[in-house]
């Protein structure tokens, strides 16, 4: 059995590499409307086998969890950034990152801080719609709208950074941190009118502190165990 540590390190590393594959096939493809579509499948994987995406679970953030949000989101970047740019090495036309890299690096910082509040709504929608109800046009649909709206979303665009092989600047880097805060705030906003429950949001462990106890066994005065 797995550590809790390690359980947790894997599944956010995981979720990052599918949300590079996400990055990858939005690129590639000539049709942006078909590149969002097949992007929401990286998120459908990601809810259906439970893995750790920064952007689902910060809508459940209480101070206790800042810790294990930021490791996430360090874990989802770096699956994002490593296997998207590992598509570069390959046939596949990605000549699109050009332009896509340029608009994000090039807006103004309360444009990419507004953008990325949409796309942790967005993404809280989704995670609410699919704790409700397992259908998948409940996460298609969130995921195409950001997609399609320009939304800023902050492990994808480790993935298009990586892809695009940005020299990142101290600007750039702010520009990062300023979106992983407004996909926190997005998704925060939503919660406080739109509570998806537990299930939705919930940041999981990153060590297991509970201790397993052996329950007692008394007997009788025949030395025989009572039920």
């Amino acid at each position: 059995m797995h550590s809790t540590f390690y359980q947790f390190t894997v599944k956010s590393l995981l979720a990052g590499v599918l949300i590079g594959l996400g990055c990858v096939i939005y690129v590639a493809s000539p049709i942006k409307y078909v590149g969002s579509f097949l992007f929401s499948l990286g998120l459908m994987t990601i809810l259906i086998k439970g893995y750790y995406l920064y952007t689902g679970k910060v809508g459940d953030w209480t101070p206790s969890a800042t810790f294990r949000l930021i490791y996430m989101f360090v874990l989802n970047g770096l699956g994002c950034a490593v296997t998207a740019y590992l598509f570069t090495l390959t046939r596949i036309d990605l000549s699109a990152i050009e332009h896509i890299t340029h608009d994000k690096l090039n807006d103004t910082m309360y444009s990419s801080f507004i953008l990325a509040m949409g796309c942790g709504a967005m993404m809280h929608v989704a995670y609410y719609n699919f704790a409700k109800e397992k259908h998948p046009l409940y996460v298609i649909m969130p995921i195409m709208f950001f997609m399609l709206a320009g939304f800023e979303h902050c492990v994808a665009n480790c993935g298009f950074f990586a892809m695009g092989l940005v020299d990142m600047t101290p600007q750039h880097w702010a520009r990062l941190a300023l979106i992983v805060l407004g996909n926190a705030c997005g998704s925060l906003i939503f919660t406080k009118f739109l509570p998806a429950g537990p299930d939705a949001h919930e940041v999981p462990p990153l060590f297991d502190y509970t201790t397993k106890v052996k329950p007692s066994i008394t007997t009788d005065e025949h030395g025989n165990p009572r039920v």
